[in-house]
């Protein structure tokens, strides 16, 4: 049976990201490796994973198209600040789909690229929101219960099961393995 899988800023071909978030690879053509087996080595064909934004620095296609071409599963990208090729593109690239706004998946699980930067004005405790952006940097939205980013410094540099981080986000489990 497939699994969902969710995850953020992978940024691909993002040499600074490296030292701004203090990543443990030598260089960008160690990230992108290691990313792409972390993601291998995780999701199978017939998995979905949702990709919170900040897929690739580069706005090639044909980069943007060989990076879907080498990732296992069905891919969902969410738009984040950095994905700047037209929806159509990641398209052609190889997601099944691309939108610059959120989506809910269940209802009232809510995945985004940015979280609310004033949660008390938006988050409704009987939703989840699963969001990116952030990398390991603090944001008002980790402070809620039903709020979990999925920025890959967070979560090992490779997807996680979807549907595990919401069951342990309404168990109240925000330590997610």
């Amino acid at each position: 049976m497939p699994h969902r899988y969710v995850i953020a800023d992978t940024h691909f071909h993002h040499a600074n990201v490296i030292a701004y978030c203090g990543r443990p690879f030598r260089d960008v053509n160690h990230m992108n490796e290691i990313l792409i087996r972390n993601w291998n080595n995780t999701v199978g064909n017939q998995d979905l994973v949702y990709m919170l934004g900040d897929f690739c620095l580069s706005s090639k296609f044909e980069v943007n198209e060989a990076l879907c071409s080498r990732l296992n599963g069905r891919k969902v990208l969410v738009m984040g600040n950095h994905d700047r090729m037209q929806p159509i593109k990641y398209l052609q690239a190889g997601f099944r789909t691309a939108t610059r706004k959120p989506i809910m998946v269940d209802p009232g699980v809510i995945l985004m690229h940015e979280p609310f930067a004033d949660p008390a004005a938006y988050v409704d405790p009987k939703s989840i929101y699963i969001f990116g952006h952030v990398h390991d940097k603090h944001c008002p939205m980790d402070d809620y219960p039903n709020c979990f980013c999925v920025s890959v410094e967070r979560i090992g540099y490779r997807p996680i099961d979807l549907d595990k981080l919401i069951a342990d986000i309404r168990k109240g489990r925000k330590n997610h393995d």
